[in-house]
């Protein structure tokens, strides 16, 4: 049997059409935003989704789009993988929600989330990858990241003003050419208690309906620079995984939460800021979409070079990580 491997062939984006600044935010909190810290993060503005926008379907438009785009329709995805730390609800999973609001008949395509909070992108695409090349029976996957953050929110510190609402979707087919070049993740569970959201099953919901902090995104402490760390070691470890040098890289996508890490880390690298794309400014932190929707609008402003190499790096809380590397052959 020939050698299969996983390609990207499309992307799709949905971003609430609610656009929040630092001075709605301060009418809103009471709480003025730092211009250091818009400057260190990027983020200039909130996207927050409206009362009936959802997880599942700000997914569902950005799946609608990435299908449009391939010109497949739902009858030729084989999974639904979503990934979210802000789901429809504890249980039942999202993915099969978006599922519903996607098929147009019963094709019983299986669908399931992940969460490995905002590592998540990269954490679909290795493992759709891993899928895809094990696997014949699947040959297109469709990877969604969504973010409903601010519905976690309790709008009283400055630090939310990064969070922000949206979903990105990526499809993955397999092709006999080396689309997914290499990746690692990684995990520290050491920084674990450090941000969440930390109502659930620890102990008791009775004994935690009365804490009114335990439904909402809680900083309990801060984090060293793990990701000006980890971000250059990663990237070098998938480069030198798929036998490239970083004259190959046409971007390096990362998690969108703070542009200044993003410049250091190419800094660090000796790469110019061109080779790296950031959507922060227009349409705030999205975190698990995040990656996907700077991928999309990488692709959309022509930054994505076809024949070379584009990297992901993502970062989460937990404290995951990962990078992945795809050649761009489509």
């Amino acid at each position: 049997m020939p050698e299969r491997f996983a390609t990207i062939i499309s992307t799709g984006i949905y971003v609430p059409s609610t656009i929040m600044s630092p001075e709605d935010f301060e009418k809103k909190t009471g709480v003025r935003v730092d211009p250091l810290f818009i400057e260190r993060t990027g983020i200039k503005v909130k996207r927050v989704a409206s009362p009936n926008e959802t997880p599942a379907t700000m997914a569902t438009n950005a799946a609608k789009m990435a299908l449009e785009r391939a010109g497949l329709t739902i009858k030729d995805i084989d999974m639904i993988i979503v990934g979210t730390d802000t789901p429809e609800a504890i249980s039942p999973p999202t993915a099969p929600k978006i599922q519903s609001l996607l098929e147009g008949g019963p094709y019983e395509i299986p669908a399931f989330d992940v969460n490995a909070s905002c590592a998540n992108p990269v954490y679909m695409l290795e493992l759709a990858s891993s899928i895809i090349a094990g696997n014949p029976k699947y040959r297109n996957i469709m990877v969604i990241g969504v973010y409903a953050m601010t519905r976690f929110l309790r709008w009283k510190y400055m630090w939310e003003w990064i969070f922000s609402d949206g979903a990105g979707a990526v499809i993955l087919s397999a092709s006999d050419r080396p689309g997914y070049l290499g990746g690692r993740l990684r995990a520290d569970g050491s920084f674990w208690d450090y941000w969440g959201i930390f109502f659930g099953a620890w102990k008791p919901i009775a004994e935690q309906v009365g804490d009114e902090n335990l439904p909402y995104l809680d900083l309990r402490k801060t984090y060293p620079p793990v990701n000006d760390q980890y971000w250059p070691i990663l990237i070098r470890d998938v480069v030198n995984q798929a036998g490239i040098g970083l004259n190959d890289i046409s971007q390096i996508i990362f998690t969108q939460v703070r542009l200044k890490t993003i410049l250091d880390v190419m800094k660090n690298l000796n790469l110019p800021e061109s080779k790296t794309h950031w959507i922060m400014d227009k349409y705030g932190y999205t975190g698990s979409a995040c990656i996907y929707m700077a991928l999309h609008d990488a692709v959309e402003m022509g930054k994505v070079e076809k024949g070379k190499v584009v990297i992901f790096v993502a970062s989460g809380v937990g404290y995951q990580q990962g990078a992945v590397a795809f050649r761009w052959i489509n």
